[in-house]
């Protein structure tokens, strides 16, 4: 599913969302087009992969657990340190997923750590002003509260 990012007004900052839940695409396309933000979205973390190659976004926002449990941290380590994503490696993620502890916490035990901490995590369901205001400190855009027309 792909947003239009065609309203008016919009900021001409493109977001990815990469996740395998239509429902959460959807509201959370309409949400951030309502701000005025143009979305793009993937189902798995391989059309993520090429959806950021091609679509060159300002703002990841990705689930963990896709195609399978860590299909998230695959993706984001992939981007921040894989060899064919050089252009993305600068791109700020922002992981959404339902699995309440983040992977800073959950694995500060591993050595490499760092390879699958996003630049933010939040968890499933979503505090709407939070999610917004981290996305406005990430790209930018419109105050929390107001809609673009």
């Amino acid at each position: 599913m792909t947003g239009t990012g065609a309203a008016t007004g919009t900021t001409g900052i493109k977001i990815l969302v990469v996740d395998d839940d239509q429902d959460f695409c959807t509201s959370v396309t309409a949400l951030l087009e309502a701000h005025g933000y143009c979305v793009v979205c993937a189902r798995s973390g391989q059309e993520g992969l090429a959806k950021a190659a091609s679509e060159r976004p300002q703002l990841i926002i990705l689930d963990i657990m896709m195609e399978h449990d860590w299909a998230g941290y695959e993706v984001n380590q992939a981007l921040k340190f894989g060899s064919g994503y050089q252009g993305s490696s600068s791109v700020p993620i922002l992981m959404v997923s339902s699995v309440p502890i983040d992977p800073a916490t959950r694995f500060q035990m591993a050595g490499e750590v760092g390879m699958v901490t996003p630049d933010a995590y939040l968890t499933k369901p979503l505090d709407i002003p939070s999610f917004l205001e981290r996305v406005k400190g990430f790209v930018g855009g419109p105050t929390v509260g107001s809609r673009t027309k």
